[in-house]
């Protein structure tokens, strides 16, 4: 649901932060074909990472091509405005290319790994980890698909996911477009040390 610019521009993106975070290259010599093995675009993936070349150059250069149709768009989450730091970020799912490997070698993380949907939200459950709303509502909906082709089958309308909060106590609850309290809910409310942020 955007013009078609602006979804080129988004795809790309997510391409390239896939390749510049993960090691994962969604591309390949022509539209039928994905690249088996990225230890050869090392060099490259640093050069994207420090933006001395862009996604564009890097894929003439290296004679690949975009594999648009490996991505499916999942969620447009914005923050509210009346917090200091603001996003409009979209999700993509993407399955991981036969023969390549993700590594997680990116300094924008501070874990990487492979888990499953249902064991990081137990662990964020049970305070074993935190975890923004944006990543634990995909985590929830990826978990209730059941499945990476279940997920990728999806046909999903985006719409923009602004959450608001509630506070009881010293707990602060997240709440959503078509939850019961969204229009009663606030924007934005100041956090104590105590706070614990929830899902409502």
């Amino acid at each position: 649901g955007c013009a078609p610019v602006l979804a080129r521009a988004l795809v790309c993106a997510a391409v390239r932060e896939t390749f510049e975070e993960a090691g994962v290259l969604l591309a390949g010599a022509h539209g039928d074909s994905i690249v088996e093995d990225t230890g050869g675009y090392r060099d490259a993936r640093t050069a994207l990472v420090n933006r001395s070349v862009s996604l564009a150059r890097f894929l003439a250069d290296a004679e690949l091509v975009l594999r648009t149709d490996l991505l499916r768009p999942w969620a447009n989450w914005v923050t509210p405005a009346e917090e200091p730091r603001r996003f409009d970020a979209r999700f993509f799912l993407a399955v991981l290319p036969e023969g390549q490997s993700a590594d997680g070698m990116t300094t924008e993380a501070d874990l990487a790994g492979w888990r499953r949907p249902a064991d990081v939200l137990e662990d964020w459950k049970v305070g074993r980890c935190s975890l923004l709303p944006p990543t634990w509502m995909t985590l929830t909906e990826l978990a209730e698909a059941g499945s990476v082709e279940a997920a990728m089958a999806q046909n999903r309308a985006i719409k923009k996911i602004i959450p608001r909060v509630i506070r009881r106590g010293d707990v602060l609850h997240a709440v959503f477009p078509g939850h019961p309290d969204y229009d009663s809910a606030v924007p934005h409310l100041p956090a104590r040390p105590d706070d614990r942020l929830e899902r409502s």
